[in-house]
């Protein structure tokens, strides 16, 4: 990294391309608590593993986890469970819409990737816990632990409205079910709605991404969260899923592992440098925020960040 002055410089360029792409996008209406988001927020933030830490614009403005939390969910589950969890799915990019059907229909209901819906859906029903609250307590907490012991509690309102309007991801559960990957659909879905809800910001999104960007070390506490093995789960698909069939193109103008959500963040990893999440509520037509892409472009090309 420059110097702090020459980053936040940085930072407010890549604030103003961010701001200059998200009239492109519309916020999520199919959840209509997420329809009430202001589209002209745009936020950084960067969590370096050095310890430096950078924010600019909206980067305090609170979101919900949605897709994002599908990393750490993933996480916990690898931790408990190990890597065999992954034998119930494959780990290839999807090419259709991240809550999309039709391939399960077509592979007998493995999901393509634990990153679109129906596999996330998968991965909270392993979550530690007896009920949707219990499983996502474990998850609370354990992003309390990479998060500097900070309090994520569950948005109710989002919540009520994502379990009031997700009936395409009741169907992913119930197609799960039917062949035999899944023995509670119910309880699955109503843990997968909870976590989606989970409130936090860009700053403490780009805090509890660190470890991720350390092979799995959380490098403020020391402690390992994940084994290294693991830690290249989450990152490479990541890589390969995270923008579900934007991904090549961010590949292209980023270059970076990364997972969106439609609540508007994409958190981005760059191995053994930093964490960056960038934030605007306004998507583009596949679902990622418009504001972020431009930022993280912006910021790839002037950091040199791309890995390819």
């Amino acid at each position: 990294m420059s110097d702090d002055t020459d980053i936040e410089a940085l930072l407010e360029e890549a604030l103003e391309v961010g701001r200059a792409a998200a009239g492109a996008g519309e916020v999520a209406h199919y959840i209509p608590e997420l329809a009430k988001s202001d589209p002209s927020h745009v936020g950084i933030a960067i969590a370096t593993v050095d310890g430096g830490r950078y924010e600019v614009g909206d980067a305090r403005v609170p979101f919900t986890f949605q897709s994002v939390s599908k990393v750490f969910s993933l996480a916990l589950v690898l931790r408990e469970h190990g890597p065999e969890v992954l034998d119930e799915m494959a780990c290839e990019p999807s090419g259709d819409a991240f809550h999309s059907i039709v391939r399960l229909e077509e592979e007998q209901g493995r999901p393509r990737n634990p990153y679109i819906n129906a596999g996330a859906i998968l991965v909270s029903g392993l979550l530690p816990g007896g009920d949707p609250v219990a499983k996502v307590a474990s998850l609370q907490s354990f992003l309390g632990e990479v998060g500097d012991g900070a309090e994520f509690r569950v948005d109710d309102e989002v919540f009520n409205s994502e379990v009031e309007t997700g009936y395409r991801n009741r169907a992913l559960a119930n197609y799960l079910r039917h062949f035999g990957l899944l023995d509670d659909p119910q309880q699955a879905v109503e843990t997968y709605f909870r976590q989606c809800s989970i409130s936090l910001d860009a700053v403490r999104l780009a805090r509890i991404g660190l470890f991720l960007a350390n092979r799995g070390v959380d490098p403020v506490s020391g402690e390992t969260v994940l084994a290294r093995a693991d830690n290249r789960v989450l990152v490479s698909q990541m890589a390969m899923c995270g923008l579900y069939d934007d991904v090549g193109r961010f590949a292209i103008d980023v270059g970076v592992p990364a997972k969106s959500g439609v609540s508007g963040a994409i958190l981005a990893v760059v191995p053994d440098r930093m964490s960056i999440t960038a934030f605007g509520p306004a998507l583009g037509p596949k679902g990622n925020s418009t504001a972020a892409l431009a930022a993280l472009a912006h910021l790839s090309r002037r950091l040199d960040l791309s890995l390819y």
